[in-house]
């Protein structure tokens, strides 16, 4: 060996594994230097992910890039097949939220390498991890200009492939090669993306587009135009030798200013010999010392011809009287023919400061929903709409005219206008309104006549129906209006009628509606009501609206009315029937004394069993002759003691088929079909003879009976009763005899002498019902009565303080006529120690008993009910 040669000491294993790591590293940056350059390739991201996992020893490697500022997405990975990672990639690892890992996203973010085994990572990127086996991760971020913009990622399945710092720094430079071959690759891109787009803008258009140089000169041609010379022609030669003079010497003109950097500019050219319309656009582009301008041709012979056209068009329609508007989708008006300005009062120059106003402008504010809704209707449709409304004049007049629009569409189906004919018809609109006023009104009051209420009720309850909620309807019927008639002569009392039909109207509440029916007769419509206190109240508004007093040939009267409601659904299926029962309600409120409101709820006893009504009427006569009633007996009660000081006989009827009857049903029926003599001697004699039992057992309380109107009236009734008591080995004196305040005063002479006799021969009187038939305190004070039975309607009013102060002076009264008072209707404890309070001990009612059968009577009776008191 030479003494001058060189020795070299053999590499340790540390440097040996340095520099297989190198080469290792070289190696792969050839690889994937190579494999970025052909971006074009499909495969090429998992190309290079798969060099860069066989060079780090990786299970598996990832490509994310940032779709937006906080996620990303994992655009390629590679995975080596003998690993023990999921094959299967879960979804979050499909798209990462930086937001959920504070560690990964921090790191990144700042340009460093995040290099952790799986239990070195914070909870949240463990349980990422965790889902698809990793144990070591490695994330090396991808900048651009300093800004993470994606990143690497390099996964292994257990820890203990650890990187030293020369792997670490070789596989940064390789992740900066590969950001920088993105970042290049994305730029080409966009570059190729843009350039076509250029092509295809221009490509599309059937425009001319080319560029000039300072000196006139054509640079290039990006498409051509069948008037003028092709591309070949006029590539680098001057514009004033090849392109037609009108053009060249428009852009000649222009071109100075442009090129000293003004801003574009835009003018119309017409080429006479072409017969071609062009709008010419040019455009500097540039730095000053390369300045080049870009000329835009755009034909435009077709739309002057239709602009022409539309011109003469105009000209035309400007001949009628009609005005033609052309509006906007959003109703804004683009155009309007001369016959505008004679609809506005305006002057014709005056219409061009209207256009690009909303229609509606002009429109009265009561019709603009209803105009809006049509256009928003026509947007949809494809036949033409109408509608009447009214346009607001200059002078400040409203004028009714009649729009018929369609909407406009263009070549492609798109609506671009409203197109629509005005038209003034104020005239024919207020005949119209003359013709529906005679046929809908009444000429009289101007109300609503039969016609249009029937309409209104219809749409009532179709709406009612549709909503869930109640119609109301109710018959008005003024009283003794023929002797007004007949009195004052028939011009008084239209005038009566007219003021009436005005104070009726305003006592409605708002939505209501008031229709004459004719003759004194007027209907009331509440179209949506809410439950019955409501329609009382607006039942009283009217009745007393109608009281109001009214002068009458200088005479001041107060006429009253009578009323009677009805209810859909409650009452009602139909306009018809509610017509009906409102009707036959009105009729029982007039019978029932007149001035009075009566609801069809508070009668429908009367018609509840309607078409059953005549067989059940059949079974009562039946019943009445082979002795088929009952009686039941509800006991008074004496609550100072407790005892039962007399019981009143009731009749009951169960029928074979119906049941039991009500008798607010079978004993009205009975006195109109004249069976209520034969069922009061029914009643009455089982009555007597159950009585004299009683007596046979030593029971002393009296029997207390009702004595009907005809009964009342026949002569010899005062000596049969006598004769029959007798037959029973009884007394007058064990009887009370009930007779209705109402029967006592009709035909008041005539009652008082039948009562007297009744008294005389020892009967003991009480007037029934009392406070319903407005009895004065002379006649009280003449009758022969020995009792009161205060009706239940007073009983029931006493939780009121106006209630309970009427009682009181009822109680007076009978105290100061000698009266014993009897309190019907008592049905709780409250009521009767508020009466007790007052001094009044008898008592009947539901809290003492119910009607019960004569055995049940009987044990009340020898008890008495002192746990009741």
């Amino acid at each position: 060996m030479r003494s001058d040669s060189v020795g070299f000491s053999p590499l340790g294993p540390a440097e040996q594994q340095a520099l297989g790591t190198y080469h290792t590293y070289f190696n792969a940056f050839d690889s994937v230097v190579n494999i970025l350059a052909h971006p074009e390739e499909p495969e090429y991201l998992q190309d290079m992910l798969q060099v860069l996992g066989q060079a780090s020893a990786s299970g598996m490697t990832g490509l994310y890039l940032n779709e937006g500022q906080r996620k990303a997405r994992l655009v390629a990975a590679w995975r080596r097949p003998d690993c023990r990672l999921l094959q299967y990639t879960p979804e979050p690892f499909l798209h990462l939220d930086y937001d959920q890992y504070a560690l990964l996203a921090d790191t990144l973010a700042v340009g460093m390498v995040l290099n952790k085994s799986l239990l070195e990572l914070p909870l949240a990127e463990q349980m990422l991890l965790a889902q698809v086996g990793v144990r070591q991760l490695l994330c090396i971020p991808l900048l651009q200009r300093g800004e993470m913009f994606g990143f690497l990622a390099f996964l292994n399945d257990d820890e203990r492939h650890q990187r030293d710092s020369v792997e670490l720094r070789l596989l940064s430079m390789l992740a900066n090669h590969v950001a920088q071959a993105l970042v290049r690759a994305r730029l080409e891109s966009e570059a190729l993306a843009n350039q076509q787009r250029l092509r295809a803008l221009v490509g599309a258009t059937q425009d001319m587009v080319f560029e000039l140089d300072v000196q006139g000169v054509v640079r290039q041609v990006w498409s051509g135009h069948p008037a003028l010379p092709a591309a070949e022609q006029l590539l680098n030669r001057p514009m004033a030798a090849v392109l037609p003079y009108e053009l060249a010497n428009e852009l000649i003109r222009a071109l100075p200013a442009i090129m000293a950097g003004q801003a574009s500019r835009q003018f119309n050219c017409y080429l006479p010999q072409q017969e071609v319309s062009l709008l010419v656009r040019i455009q500097p582009v540039g730095e000053t010392h390369e300045r080049q301008a870009v000329v835009l041709l755009q034909d435009v012979t077709v739309l002057m011809q239709d602009a022409a056209r539309k011109r003469t068009m105009l000209d035309t329609l400007n001949l009628l009287e009609e005005a033609i508007v052309d509006l906007l989708p959003s109703g804004i008006l683009v155009e309007a023919t001369a016959a505008w300005a004679n609809l506005r009062a305006i002057e014709s120059r005056e219409v061009a400061a209207e256009l690009g106003r909303p229609l509606t402008t002009w429109v009265h504010p009561e019709d603009a929903t209803a105009l809006q809704a049509l256009m928003s209707q026509q947007l949809k449709s494809l036949e033409p709409a109408s509608l009447r409304f009214r346009l607001l004049r200059s002078d400040g007049d409203f004028i009714w005219v009649e729009l018929r629009l369609i909407a406009h569409r263009g070549p492609e189906g798109r609506i671009t206008a409203l197109r629509g004919v005005l038209r003034d018809v104020t005239v024919a609109h207020i005949n119209e309104q003359n013709i529906t006023q005679m046929a809908l009104y009444d000429g009289l009051t101007r109300l609503p006549n039969r016609i249009l209420l029937d309409d209104e009720i219809h749409r009532a309850i179709d709406e009612a129906a549709r909503l869930q909620h109640k119609v109301a309807l109710g018959f008005i019927d003024l009283d003794h209006f023929k002797q007004i008639n007949d009195a004052f002569g028939h011009k008084t009392g239209d005038e009566l009628l007219i003021t009436l039909a005005h104070r009726l109207q305003g006592a409605l509440p708002e939505g209501g509606l008031l229709a004459r029916w004719g003759g004194d007769e007027f209907v009331a419509l509440i179209p949506e009501l809410h439950d019955q206190r409501q329609l009382a109240v607006i039942a009283e508004n009217l009745r007393l609206a109608a009281r109001q007093g009214i002068l009458i040939n200088g005479v001041e009267t107060q006429p009253t009315i009578s009323l009677g409601f009805a209810i859909y659904p409650d009452n009602a299926e139909s306009g018809e029937e509610l017509l009906s029962a409102a009707d036959h309600t009105m009729y029982h409120a007039k019978h029932a004394g007149r001035n009075s409101v009566c609801f069809y709820s508070d009668i429908v006893h009367l018609k509840a069993l309607g078409r059953e009504h005549v067989a059940i009427q059949s079974r009562l006569s039946s019943a009445i002759q082979h002795s088929g009633l009952q009686v039941f007996y509800q006991p008074i009660v004496n609550t100072r003691s407790g005892e039962v000081m007399a019981v009143e006989a009731l009749a009951r009827w169960q029928d074979d088929k119906s049941g039991w009857i009500s008798p607010e049903l079978f004993i009205p029926m009975a006195e109109k079909v004249g069976l209520i003599q034969e069922l009061s001697e029914q009643i009455m004699l089982q009555a007597f003879a159950k009585l004299r039992d009683w007596r046979e057992a030593g029971l002393s309380q009296r029997l207390m009976v009702n004595i009907s109107r005809s009964q009342l009236y026949l002569p010899t009734f005062v000596p049969q009763m006598v004769e029959r008591l007798a037959q029973f080995k009884l007394r007058p004196s064990d009887i009370i005899i009930e007779i209705t305040e109402g029967i006592a005063l009709t035909d008041y002479a005539r009652q008082m002498r039948h009562l007297r006799q009744l008294a005389n021969a020892g009967f003991v009187l009480a007037i029934d019902d009392f406070g319903t038939g407005y009895s004065s305190l002379s006649q009280l004070h003449e009758m022969p009565a020995n009792m009161l039975k205060v009706d239940v309607s007073f009983s029931q009013r006493l939780h009121t303080e106006e209630g309970r102060r009427v009682m009181q002076a009822i109680a007076q009264m009978a105290q100061g006529l000698q009266l014993d008072l009897v309190i019907e209707g008592v049905e709780n404890i409250e009521t009767v120690r508020f009466l007790q309070g007052m001094g009044v001990h008898y008592m009947q009612g539901f809290y003492f008993s119910q009607p019960v059968p004569p055995g049940v009577a009987e044990l009340w009776m020898r008890l008495g009910m002192q746990a009741r008191t």
